[in-house]
């Protein structure tokens, strides 16, 4: 693996089970990219083999070595039930469980020294409770899920569980008809902080994506930009106000040959504002300033040069898989840009002469930012 991994513990291992031939390779290279000794357990209806597949794991970790079990739908939902029992949980330190098919009852939880994460679909699914409790619940119990609190729909139960509203059973394996890429990337983040957590791994994400803008942005000439990218899957990198960027690598090939080049005048510079690291993301909140002295594809498409200055705000997210950049969304207030260069007027929009003021500003905006200036924020009440 990358140099940028490190674990606390001697082996970071991993159990990924579904039910016969339902095995996401995907999901799988994905967790063996971030430093994961990875097993696969096809679940079969003979429960009693499953628990000798899962017993097998136990009985090879060495002294201090741990294990965690992720498992899809049925696998997942037996994997609750079985780990509820204090007894099963030895050197387990954490479940996560996509889209089960029963999930536990309110009374239910787990030993401390595990964790549960649940990914869950918009659906109904059966509830399972213990044993006193089952006596009282004389029908067949069924739970709708389909929100949670606030944007990142967190349901308030005794674990971690969220629940993906624009989302079906299968949401988070590409090789299923229900495969939904928002839903899965979010799911994936959450289960990778976890794991990262639970076996005390250590990334330094900001030094690897500070290397790939000090190659891409200052560097007197750059070096093959796609070495920087992940050799699977389809990298990307989308400046999403103007729709500019590429899908694949030899796309990316492309981009970086033809197009990237030409959007760097000398008098850009730029200056970090914040930056807020995830699991596998970083967020940068970038103030930029350049000379718009060329064409500059990325922002400034089929624009011949203005010879105006421009000053924004840019905001770019990254996505970093097994220490190499995956995809990257740069966004910026679009309008301010046209704004600066002369391209569009606040005090004029066609069709709207009549407004006195519309919600359109310049440079201002990013000096705001730039010098906690709030004589510059706008008084909703004024």
């Amino acid at each position: 693996m990358a140099s940028f991994v490190s674990f606390s513990s001697n082996t970071a291992r991993l159990c990924i089970t579904s039910e016969r031939g339902a095995c996401d390779r995907g999901f799988l290279r994905n967790c063996e990219e971030e430093g994961f000794d990875v097993t696969y357990i096809p679940f079969t209806k003979d429960t009693s083999l499953f628990v000798q597949e899962l017993n097998k794991i136990v009985q090879g970790l060495g002294a201090g070595e741990s294990y965690a079990v992720v498992g899809f739908g049925a696998a997942a939902a037996f994997c609750l039930e079985y780990y509820v029992k204090p007894q099963n949980t030895r050197k387990i330190r954490a479940l996560v469980a996509y889209y089960p098919t029963r999930i536990p009852g309110q009374e239910l939880s787990y030993p401390s020294s595990m964790r549960v994460l649940l990914h869950l679909a918009n659906e109904d699914v059966d509830v399972f409770h213990d044993c006193q409790s089952a006596k009282r619940h004389h029908h067949r119990e069924i739970q709708h899920l389909s929100s949670g609190l606030g944007v990142g729909d967190r349901l308030p139960l005794r674990y971690s569980a969220f629940v993906y509203s624009a989302a079906l059973p299968g949401f988070a394996e590409r090789s299923r008809d229900s495969y939904e890429y928002v839903s899965a990337s979010l799911a994936w983040s959450r289960t990778l902080g976890l794991l990262q957590e639970e076996f005390g791994k250590h990334y330094d994400l900001e030094e690897t994506w500070d290397k790939i803008q000090e190659n891409r942005y200052f560097a007197p000439s750059m070096k093959d930009p796609l070495a920087s990218y992940v050799r699977q899957g389809t990298p990307s990198i989308t400046f999403v106000p103007t729709l500019q960027g590429a899908t694949g690598r030899e796309a990316l090939r492309r981009f970086y040959a033809n197009a990237f080049p030409q959007g760097k005048p000398p008098s850009m510079k730029m200056r970090l504002i914040s930056r807020t690291i995830g699991a596998d993301r970083v967020v940068d909140e970038i103030f930029l300033y350049f000379k718009h002295t060329q064409e500059m594809p990325w922002i400034l498409p089929h624009i011949p040069p203005t010879h105006r200055e421009v000053r924004i705000i840019i905001i770019n997210i990254v996505c970093v898989r097994g220490g190499l950049l995956y995809s990257e969304h740069v966004y910026w207030d679009q309008a301010s840009v046209l704004v600066q260069v002369g391209l569009l007027d606040p005090k004029s929009l066609r069709g709207h002469e009549n407004l006195a003021k519309t919600p359109i500003v310049g440079g201002e905006a990013a000096k705001a930012v730039l010098m906690n200036d709030r004589q510059d924020i706008a008084d909703p009440g004024g």
